[in-house]
């Protein structure tokens, strides 16, 4: 493919598949992922690092800058998701799994779609869903700067993207909007998920009358009662999520 050649509709639907798997910082021409679709497009890594950049420019929920003379398939597609949601990112995760099939021109398996079963119109669809899960664990760990926003813990691997309105309750934008999520341990995402403990509309965190107080072990929920949480640095918890899981899920 020769240098500066427009990009198409369904080239930028991968692409956009791919920009929901990957964290900001790993959307670099040097990533493997990014690699393996210029390869597939023909296509050169810079090209598609900067496709990404173009599609974050774009993206409510988060912050980016891109080039003033992207293509306007761009902004276009942030659009059509709006309009069809989960309709729209299941032809991109088509586009980009025709393309690649879970494995690189290398013979490696490409993280974001490697599954070995299903196979067919299945697949697709795990892999709708894990594209979705992708992008809104990412969003939050950047809108909350890799800690629980509970404790203040730093490790990646014990951190839990949680939803505030329940996945199966929420529409396709809410089930990936960051601010409708808590990052929270593992331990308090699920007592967070139980209905053990929740959020006000302050930001402080609550425990559950259902909680017994029986001494210390007690402490790793009811040590955490009326304290402010942590807040994100950009996307703060969206006020009707909240009162969804204190009049929905939340035990009083």
């Amino acid at each position: 493919m020769s240098a500066g050649e427009k990009w198409s509709r369904e080239e930028t639907l991968a692409a956009f598949a791919l920009y929901f798997c990957l964290p900001s910082n790993q959307q670099v021409k040097t990533n493997k992922d990014v690699i393996a679709l210029a390869d597939a497009l023909g296509r050169s890594p810079s090209s598609v690092s900067l496709k990404l950049a173009n599609l974050k420019a774009h993206d409510p929920m988060r912050k980016g800058v891109g080039l003033k003379n992207g293509s306007h398939f761009d902004a276009d597609i942030w659009v059509e998701y709006d309009a069809r949601g989960n309709d729209l990112m299941f032809e991109a995760v088509s586009q980009l799994d025709a393309r690649m099939g879970g494995i690189n021109n290398k013979g490696e398996s490409v993280s974001y779609l490697f599954m070995p079963e299903p196979e067919g119109h299945d697949r697709i669809v795990e892999a709708t869903v894990r594209v979705n899960q992708s992008y809104f664990r990412n969003s939050l760990m950047e809108n909350y700067d890799h800690h629980c926003c509970f404790t203040g813990m730093g490790m990646d691997k014990l951190l839990v993207a949680s939803h505030i309105k329940p996945w199966a309750a929420s529409d396709a934008r809410e089930k990936v909007s960051p601010d409708n999520g808590l990052l929270l341990n593992a331990l308090h995402d699920r007592a967070f998920d139980q209905g053990l403990m929740t959020i006000d509309e302050n930001m402080r965190i609550r425990v559950s009358p259902k909680v017994p107080k029986d001494g210390p072990r007690s402490e790793w929920l009811w040590g955490f009662d009326k304290q402010e949480m942590r807040l994100p640095t950009r996307m703060k918890p969206r006020r009707d999520f909240i009162e969804y899981h204190n009049d929905v899920i939340f035990q009083r």
